[in-house]
C-alpha cells in the first residue's frame, strides 16, 4: 500500500485526472468484456471437446477393428501345414523352387484380399525367409535384423506388435518410404518360438479420415496422433496427410502438447489391442479463432472509451492543469537563477493564490539575493584591499629609495642593486590595480625577483622563459605568477642553496585564452598532501571556501599552511577578475617537480 501511495504521489495532476477517470469508466467496461470472453471460450471449449470425443473414439474402434482384422488375417497363414519348415533352404533346387511358388500364391492372394499391404516377410529362427513386395524390391534381411523397433520386439514376449513409423532402409535404397510393421511372433504346440511374420504398409492406411473431420481440421489444425504403450509413434495426421515430411519429423515437437497442456485441448482415448493410445489434439489458440471478432471489438470498444476519457479529463481539467504546469516551469527555471514572475491572470481559488504566492517569493528573493550579492563584493574588496595595505606601500617605496641611496654613497653596489629590484618589485604592487598591466609587466616583476633570490643565495635559480609573442602584450591581473615562483623556490628549493631550475611557459588557445604553465624541478610535495592542496583549490574556484577550515590551518605546520594559502589567494583573485573563463591547477608534483597550470582569457 505505501508503494502505490508513493507512485500516486508522483503523478502529475492531469496523469491522476486521466487514472481516476479510467478506473471509474474503464474498469467495468473491461470486467464486462472479459466474462463475455471467458463465457464464450468455454461454451466453444465444451463444443469442440464433444466434437472430437466422437472422432476419437472412433479412431480407437479402428484401431481395434485394424488389430483384429490382421490378427485373423496372420492366424489364417498358420493354417498352412510347413509355412516356417518350408523356408528350409538345406533342401534341393527343384524343392526351393516349388517352395517359393507355394509362398507366392499365398501371400499374392493376402495382398489381393488388403490392397493396402505393401509388402509380406516370413522368417525362421535359422535365419531363412521369403519375402514378397509389391513393386518387386527385395529386402537386406541383415539390416532387417539390425532395425531398433524389430531388436525392441525380440525382447518381447508378445505374440502381436504394431512398430512406430520407421524407414524402409532394409529394402529401399532411396530411404524415402516410411511405413509401419504388424508383426506376428510364431510359436509350436510347445510354446518355442519358431519365427515370425512381418506386414508392412503405409501409416495412412491405419485410418480413413472422413470428410467432416477432414474440414473440421483445416480449420481448426486438429492433429491425431496414436502413440504405442511405450510412447513410440505410430501414426501422425499430418505426416499421413503429406503436410510434415519423414525427414524433417521431430517427434518431440509432434508430441509437444504433452509438454504444455494449457495451450492444447487433448482428447484421449486407449485401444483395448496392443493398448495404444490415440490423441486427438487441437490447439487453443485456433479452437478460440471464432471469438477473435468479439475480442477485437472488445479492445476497439475500449481504447475509444480511453480517448473519450482523456479528451473529456483534459478539456474538463485544462485551465487547472495549465497553471500547474506553468507554475512548476517557473520554479524549475528559478532552480537555474531566472527570477521571472507569472504574468497572467488567475481566480481567487486555491492555485490562484498559490501563483499569488509565487509571485511574492520572487520578488523578496530577487531583493534579498541581490544584497547579499552587494555586501559579498564589498567583502571580497575589503578583504582584497587589507591585502594589499598589510604594510603601507608609500613608505616603503620611500624608505627603500633612501636606502638605496645611502648604499651607493658607501659604496655598497650589491646592497644598492637588491634594494633597486626590491623597490621595483613595491612598484609592481603599488601599481596592481591600474588595467594596463600586461604579460611582459608580469614577465618584468618575476625576473626582478628571481634576480634578487639569485643575489641572495648566490644564483641558485635558473629561469627559463618560452612565451609566444601574440600574448606578450596581452592585458593580465597583476602579481600572478610571483607567489607560485616564490612557492617554488622556498618549497622547491627549501632555500637551501640547491640549485633549481624553473620555466614559465604561455600559448594562446583556439579558445582564445591564455595558459601559463610553470614548472620546476624542485622536490614537490607528498601525494597526501596534493591531494589536500587541489581538493582546497577547487573549493575556492567554485566559491566554497571554508573559513572555519583556515583558522584551522594557520594553527598547523607553517610549511603546509603557507604553501596553500598562497596558491588558495591566487585562485580566489582569479575568480573574483575572472569569474569561470579563470582557473588555477597542479598538474603535477612529485620528486621530479611540481607543474602549476594558469588560464586565464585573452584580453588586448
Amino acid at each position: 500500500m505505501g508503494k502505490i501511495k508513493k507512485i500516486w504521489n508522483r503523478l502529475n495532476m492531469a496523469a491522476k485526472l486521466i487514472l481516476v477517470f479510467s478506473l471509474v469508466s474503464v474498469i467495468p467496461l473491461i470486467i464486462s468484456c472479459a466474462v463475455l470472453y471467458q463465457t464464450s471460450a468455454r461454451s466453444l471449449e465444451a463444443s469442440m471437446e464433444e466434437t472430437t470425443s466422437i472422432f476419437s473414439s472412433q479412431i480407437a474402434s479402428d484401431m481395434n477393428a485394424f488389430v483384429e482384422g490382421y490378427d485373423s488375417l496372420t492366424r489364417s497363414l498358420l493354417v498352412n501345414e510347413g509355412l516356417m519348415e518350408n523356408l528350409s533352404t538345406d533342401i534341393p533346387i527343384s524343392e526351393q523352387i516349388e517352395n517359393k511358388l507355394y509362398y507366392r500364391e499365398i501371400i499374392t492372394k493376402l495382398m489381393t484380399m488388403e490392397p493396402e499391404i505393401l509388402s509380406v516377410t516370413i522368417l525362421n529362427e535359422q535365419g531363412e525367409y521369403y519375402q514378397y513386395d509389391r513393386n518387386g524390391k527385395t529386402i537386406d534381411y541383415d539390416v532387417l535384423m539390425e532395425q531398433p523397433w524389430l531388436l525392441e520386439q525380440n525382447r518381447k514376449t508378445d505374440t502381436l506388435f504394431i512398430s512406430p513409423l520407421h524407414d524402409s532402409s532394409y529394402y529401399d535404397r532411396e530411404k524415402d518410404q516410411i511405413m509401419v510393421t504388424f508383426g506376428r511372433k510364431v510359436y509350436d504346440f510347445v510354446g518355442r518360438y519358431t519365427g515370425m511374420i512381418l506386414i508392412d504398409f503405409s501409416p495412412a492406411s491405419l485410418i480413413k479420415l472422413s470428410d467432416a473431420f477432414l474440414l473440421e481440421r483445416n480449420q481448426y489444425n486438429i492433429k491425431i496422433n496414436i502413440t504405442d504403450a511405450l510412447g513410440g509413434l505410430i501414426y501422425d495426421s499430418d505426416l499421413s496427410s503429406g503436410r510434415i515430411n519423414y525427414n524433417e519429423i521431430n517427434q518431440e515437437e509432434l508430441l509437444m502438447y504433452q509438454k504444455d497442456p494449457k495451450n492444447y485441448l487433448v482428447i484421449e482415448n486407449r485401444t483395448e489391442q496392443l493398448g495404444m493410445k490415440v490423441n486427438t489434439v487441437i490447439p487453443r489458440s485456433k479452437m478460440f479463432l471464432r471469438i477473435s471478432f468479439i475480442q477485437k471489438v472488445t479492445i476497439v470498444l475500449v481504447v475509444i472509451m480511453i480517448l473519450v476519457i482523456i479528451a473529456a479529463s483534459i478539456l474538463f481539467s485544462g485551465n487547472m492543469v495549465r497553471l500547474i504546469r506553468k507554475l512548476q516551469g517557473s520554479m524549475k527555471r528559478l532552480e537555474e537563477g531566472n527570477y521571472d514572475l507569472i504574468e497572467e491572470t488567475v481566480g481567487d481559488d486555491e492555485i490562484g493564490s498559490l501563483v499569488k504566492s509565487y509571485n511574492h517569493m520572487v520578488v523578496k528573493m530577487k531583493s534579498l539575493i541581490e544584497e547579499v550579492y552587494v555586501a559579498g563584493i564589498r567583502q571580497k574588496n575589503a578583504q582584497f584591499l587589507a591585502l594589499r595595505t598589510q604594510i603601507n606601500p608609500h613608505f616603503l617605496f620611500n624608505t627603500l629609495e633612501s636606502i638605496r641611496i645611502k648604499a651607493i654613497l658607501n659604496g655598497d653596489d650589491a646592497v644598492a642593486d637588491m634594494v633597486k629590484l626590491l623597490a621595483k618589485m613595491f612598484r609592481t604592487v603599488l601599481d596592481s590595480d591600474k588595467k594596463n598591466h600586461r604579460v611582459q609587466d608580469e614577465m618584468e616583476n618575476i625576473r626582478s625577483y628571481i634576480q634578487l633570490q639569485n643575489i641572495r643565495f648566490d644564483h641558485v635559480i635558473t629561469l627559463e622563459e618560452e612565451i609566444d609573442p601574440e600574448i606578450y602584450q596581452a592585458k593580465i591581473m597583476s602579481i600572478l605568477f610571483q607567489p607560485v615562483v616564490e612557492n617554488s623556490f622556498k618549497y622547491g628549493s627549501r632555500e637551501s642553496g640547491v640549485p633549481i631550475r624553473i620555466s614559465i611557459s604561455g600559448k594562446l588557445t583556439e579558445e582564445k585564452q591564455m595558459v601559463f604553465t610553470i614548472r620546476d624541478d624542485g622536490f614537490g610535495m607528498s601525494p597526501k598532501r596534493l591531494q589536500e592542496v587541489r581538493e582546497e583549490l577547487l573549493r575556492e574556484q567554485n566559491g566554497d571556501r571554508d573559513e572555519q577550515k583556515e583558522i584551522v590551518w594557520e594553527s598547523g605546520e607553517e610549511g603546509k599552511t603557507s604553501h596553500r594559502i598562497g596558491l588558495r589567494n591566487i585562485a580566489e583573485r582569479i575568480r573574483l577578475r575572472y569569474g569561470n573563463e579563470g582557473s588555477l591547477k597542479i598538474l603535477s608534483s612529485d620528486e621530479n617537480g611540481t607543474v602549476i597550470e594558469i588560464r586565464v582569457p585573452y584580453a588586448e
